[in-house]
């Protein structure tokens, strides 16, 4: 392991500072939606900056965890049915810290395989991906500029989420910074808002993870066809386990804030999925590490992998809480009032204004009412990625997610003659 490797775990004395469980759930979920975004952002951009965030996030999410087990002992010292109606937390809770500890060894690869950004690169495929990570630069004339991230709503005003802003050799996380001429900005978006917000910021460059760190030489032959076809077979495979994982956070979230038992069943299914998947791409690493003249390379993709096999475990742990048949508790629902989006699955019918649409055509405001699609279920396949020239069809299984003020009116857009008005 390197030697600048500094995220070893030290003893410290954390202060007790007492949060309502309510608050204590927020909080969770908001600190693992941006862990996921960090992770995924050190791999692709090899940034140890971004991985140090993430560790930070890791052992607040186990501060979290501390308090919450902590707040449930006191507040409900007794009683079986209170008891039974906090297992959901509990599990949650403990499902929550184990997901921060994979996120956590994620991104912490860039310290054990310092080229893993060179191999996430040729393993992500841009097109496949529904909601990429990429860098926009800002130049000249754009509009942006001395505006803080607050103020500019990057996801409610331009469809993408700003994970952070790199200036020169530092990274920037807080929300009242200014963005500036020649900031790099880490974005997370559908394809066509990430074209839009580059045009804005006038960057006429193509898609790249380059973020301007000295080149090193490539770690793979590519010229080596027996390489080249060993890489395809592992590009699919990745960018699946890596889609089905994140989903499955999502889904188990929402599964357990709206006791929805048919999301927990769809989870479980994508854990089965994550186990064939995770089998497969062992298999092709080993058969890949036959190849290259430095096989200890591949340590960390084996590592990422690994996790989201992790991450796939912690949210069929969830999952199986809910189809116990546990009633949400009303610590839950007051979390649930507080959410900003939600997660609804939605049948596409025959009459449907999705129908035999793309999904780039999908990406209108006329339809699209702020929500995008996680994942489509069509008969027994489950699809993650979308190109842009894919179709929707009748009778296909939609789970999307997005704001609960436009859930009706694009509940109507998939099935109108069930949500007519």
């Amino acid at each position: 392991m390197s030697e600048d490797y500094n995220m070893t775990k030290q003893s410290k004395k954390f202060k007790y500072k007492p949060l309502s469980l309510k608050d204590i759930i927020r909080e969770m979920k908001q600190n693992i939606d941006l862990m996921i975004d960090l992770a995924y952002s050190a791999i692709k951009f090899g940034s140890k900056e971004l991985a140090d965030e993430a560790y930070k996030m890791e052992q607040r999410i186990h501060e979290l965890t501390f308090l919450l087990n902590f707040q449930i002992i006191q507040a409900h010292p007794g009683g079986l049915k209170d008891a039974k109606q906090l297992e959901p937390v509990v599990v949650m809770g403990y499902s929550i810290d184990r997901i921060s500890d994979a996120l956590s060894d994620i991104a912490r690869t860039v310290y054990i395989n310092s080229d893993i950004s060179y191999f996430i690169q040729l393993l992500t495929d841009i097109s496949y991906v529904p909601e990429p990570i990429v860098n926009i630069v800002v130049n000249k004339n754009c509009d942006l500029i001395d505006q803080s991230r607050k103020e500019i709503h990057f996801r409610s005003k331009h469809g993408v989420d700003l994970i952070a802003i790199r200036r020169r050799n530092n990274w920037l996380f807080d929300k009242n910074e200014k963005v500036l001429l020649n900031d790099i900005l880490i974005v997370k978006g559908e394809i066509q808002p990430i074209i839009d917000l580059k045009r804005q910021c006038n960057d006429q460059d193509p898609f790249s993870f380059d973020i301007g760190l000295q080149k090193k030489e490539p770690m793979f032959d590519l010229d080596n066809p027996d390489i080249c076809e060993k890489f395809e077979e592992l590009q699919k495979n990745y960018v699946l386990m890596t889609d089905i994982s994140e989903t499955m956070i999502e889904l188990a979230l929402a599964a357990l804030f709206f006791n929805n038992e048919e999301l927990a069943e769809d989870i479980l299914e994508m854990e089965e999925l994550m186990d064939g998947l995770n089998i497969a791409f062992e298999k092709d690493v080993l058969d890949l590490a036959q190849l290259v003249k430095i096989p200890r390379n591949l340590t960390g993709i084996m590592r990422i992998i690994f996790s989201c096999e992790l991450i796939a475990d912690a949210a069929a742990h969830i999952a199986e809480n809910i189809i116990r048949g546990f009633e949400p508790h009303s610590i839950l629902q007051q979390a649930i009032r507080e959410t900003a989006e939600v997660v609804v699955r939605e049948t596409l019918s025959e009459d449907s204004y999705f129908k035999d649409k793309t999904y780039n055509e999908l990406q209108d405001s006329r339809y699209k009412r702020g929500f995008h699609i996680i994942a489509l279920k069509r008969e027994d396949k489950w699809i993650y990625s979308f190109k842009p020239e894919f179709v929707l069809e009748e009778g296909d299984l939609l789970i999307g997610l997005g704001p609960e003020e436009t859930l009706l009116e694009w509940r109507r857009c998939v099935n109108p003659e069930k949500f007519k008005e």
